[in-house]
């Protein structure tokens, strides 16, 4: 049978051999973490008129009946094509969008815009959910970076926890095996607001909780690829 050595947290002090003292503490344990995942939120200034215009253009696409079901159970959700649209609005959301996997990307190097080179490819849709309405669990295969930006969250009911959150599971299977004293979850919740893009790798599953109140719960997710990626 292996012995178990059990040691108490509490450091206490011990006599050091001759030894011992004669060696000099010439370094640190230093903490590293390791296979983190990347993930980006920011928070679109003074939003309130972009996101009045986005509303009403989702809206009439809704009313027209433009639909497509991927990961929604209950709402609407439209082809992915929306950010070829030419609306003002549109086209604004679009180059936020550029700026902001734009600014990932250069994350390696310091956030040095001028040390990249490559082309971003971008799709999107647009997504309307009401009381009861949520998605799967998902990914989106066949991109390198995800994402949400939120229009609206609707009225949501007072007392409903994370009401209408998006969640991220924990890609590492073991996690359910925690540490103690280390924080450890196997999903992360983000309950957003409106003008808020949330960022993600595009293999990081996801879902989304039912929504619970009234009004709309709109939002345009999108998928980026990038091709010809480089440093200089």
């Amino acid at each position: 049978m292996a012995m178990v050595l059990v040691l108490d947290l509490v450091e206490r002090a011990e006599p050091m051999s001759t030894s011992q003292q004669s060696v000099p503490d010439v370094c640190e344990p230093v903490l590293e973490w390791g296979f983190a995942v990347p993930m980006m939120r920011w928070r679109l200034p003074e939003a309130d008129a972009l996101n009045n215009d986005l509303r009403a253009v989702i809206l009439a696409r809704e009313a027209r009946g433009d639909e497509a079901r991927v990961s929604n159970v209950g709402g609407w959700q439209s082809r992915a094509d929306f950010l070829d649209g030419t609306q003002p609005c549109v086209v604004a959301l679009r180059g936020h969008l550029i700026s902001l996997i734009r600014s990932v990307m250069a994350s390696p190097v310091g956030g040095d815009l001028s040390r990249i080179e490559g082309q971003i490819g971008l799709t999107g849709w647009a997504n309307v959910n009401r009381d009861g309405d949520f998605n799967r669990v998902h990914d989106h295969a066949g991109s390198h970076w995800s994402g949400v930006y939120y229009v609206d969250t609707g009225r949501p009911d007072p007392g409903s926890e994370l009401n209408g959150a998006i969640e991220f599971l924990d890609p590492r299977p073991s996690i359910n095996m925690p540490i103690p004293g280390y924080r450890t979850a196997s999903a992360l919740a983000v309950t957003p607001s409106p003008g808020e893009f949330v960022l993600f790798p595009s293999w990081l599953q996801h879902y989304v909780l039912p929504f619970r109140g009234s009004g709309e719960r709109i939002s345009v997710a999108f998928n980026a690829q990038v091709k010809d990626y480089r440093l200089k």
